[in-house]
């Protein structure tokens, strides 16, 4: 080959390689985009966990037994979260019902026993304290899944925040599966439990 031929073939590489530099990207520029996809990513993946587990936790069963004044008596179910209103409206209450009596407001608990009362004088069907009227259950006994601030109140070594932080568990969680689970409210330790065990129980 001769030498002005060789002059011509280098000519020829160098603006082929001059071509390569000027426009053919360099892989470094995607540096940015390459660190913060996974970083969205995992994003999009909590998120989309946390829905999944709120929504399992809306879609959660509960069983309410009704009774007393209503049309279709029986055991229903319900989802947590679910308001007496909600139970009332599908056992389809009475003429006799007197709703007034209820806290419509309040939160079903799984397992509960709603009695809806009447409007006749003299003995009622409105639910009462479990040591009021049931006879196997022993006097001064609460259910914790049941009774009102007052009635805490009456519990020696229960005051006004721990009766509040009680009723605050009960609303959150959907009541107390055993006596155990006091243990988990603030302000209850290892010796209040065992203090408290002449006074309340879990149903």
């Amino acid at each position: 080959m001769t030498i002005p031929r060789l002059q011509q073939f280098a000519t020829g590489a160098v603006v082929v390689l001059l071509l390569i530099v000027l426009f053919v990207p360099l892989p470094s520029c995607s540096n940015e985009a390459l660190v913060e996809k996974p970083a969205i990513v995992k994003h999009e993946q909590d998120a989309q966990a946390e829905d999944q587990s709120e929504e399992q936790l809306l879609q959660k069963k509960i069983m309410v037994d009704i009774k007393g004044a209503v049309k279709r008596p029986g055991p229903y179910s319900f989802r947590l979260g679910d308001r007496v209103q909600d139970a009332v409206k599908r056992a389809d209450v009475t003429a006799e019902a007197d709703t007034h009596q209820l806290n419509l407001a309040a939160r079903l608990i799984d397992g509960q026993e709603l009695i809806v009362p009447t409007k006749k004088k003299g003995r009622s069907s409105k639910s009462k304290s479990p040591e009021k009227t049931a006879a196997d259950v022993p006097k001064g006994l609460l259910d914790l899944n049941a009774a009102t601030e007052e009635q805490l109140l009456e519990v020696p070594g229960i005051g006004p925040a721990k009766a509040t932080a009680i009723l605050q568990y009960r609303e959150d969680k959907g009541g107390f599966a055993t006596y155990a689970n006091l243990g988990d409210v603030k302000g209850f330790g290892p010796k209040t439990l065992e203090n408290l065990k002449a006074y309340l129980i879990v149903y």
